[in-house]
């Protein structure tokens, strides 16, 4: 294994690990066809272009001495775990920490870098209540008795490996933005470091062409529902929206 299918890479990134400088890689190819996706040309697994990991490696030592962190995204990294376990691995040997951003399917592989102190922090896509329904609708599964699954297991190996954990759902008006839609993830979510709500992003890379003229949630509605998330049990809840970033809505909110 000498190369990874990759759709880019991000040189310094502010806002993907809260409080870190991160070295972004946009792993290639997704196992979720999610309406709202702003990362669609990456989904196929074809998607992307190959390039060596010496290369790649190279490339983030450029950026050396801005960074604190390299972190893994997508696409779906862990539809690769062997050049992402190799990243991972390397990354830690050469003194920076390792984030990764899931959806959560391949909970086995997690775990597997988890177990080899490869990881650092995980950053959980928990795209609607954990129900199969519910979750098919919202990430274009046929069936979501997997991805509930999967996602529930990421949660359960996490924990038990102390590796801290940031969930995150994205809400899009007329898919997931119910109040009783968003307390019921936070009740599954709720042991986890942090929630966070994003805000939908109606780019035109957006997979559904319908929502791309969907104007995006606002800052008020995302705030509402944080605070019912904040209202079930969650310890650390933030709402993150283009126009201010990533904000703290509890312990302390506007």
């Amino acid at each position: 294994m000498t190369s990874v299918r990759i759709g880019g890479f991000l040189d310094i990134s502010t806002i993907d690990w809260y409080g870190h400088r991160t070295f972004l890689v946009f792993f290639a190819g997704c196992n979720f066809r999610c309406p709202f996706c702003s990362n669609s040309p990456l989904i196929p697994v074809d998607s992307g272009t190959s390039v060596s990991l010496r290369k790649l490696k190279e490339q983030i030592l450029e950026n050396r001495v801005f960074i604190d962190a390299i972190g893994f995204t997508g696409g779906e990294p862990t539809l690769q775990p062997d050049p992402l376990s190799d990243l991972c691995d390397w990354s830690k040997k050469i003194g920076f920490r390792t984030f990764l951003n899931t959806n959560g399917s391949r909970p086995e592989v997690v775990a597997s870098l988890a177990e080899s102190g490869e990881l650092d922090y995980v950053a959980l896509d928990v795209k609607a209540p954990l129900i199969p329904a519910e979750y098919a609708r919202v990430s274009g599964l046929r069936r979501g008795e997997m991805a509930v699954r999967g996602v529930s297991e990421t949660l359960e190996a996490c924990a038990e490996l102390s590796i801290p954990v940031e969930a995150r759902t994205t809400v899009v008006p007329g898919l997931i933005e119910r109040e009783d839609d968003i307390m019921s993830i936070a009740r599954a979510v709720k042991a986890c470091d942090s929630y966070v709500l994003q805000q939908f992003d109606p780019l035109k890379e957006v997979l559904d062409p319908d929502l791309r003229d969907v104007s995006p949630p606002s800052r008020e509605l995302l705030i509402r529902l944080a605070r019912r998330a904040v209202a079930v049990g969650v310890r650390k809840v933030f709402v993150r929206t283009r126009d201010r970033g990533l904000e703290v809505v509890c312990p302390v909110g506007p």
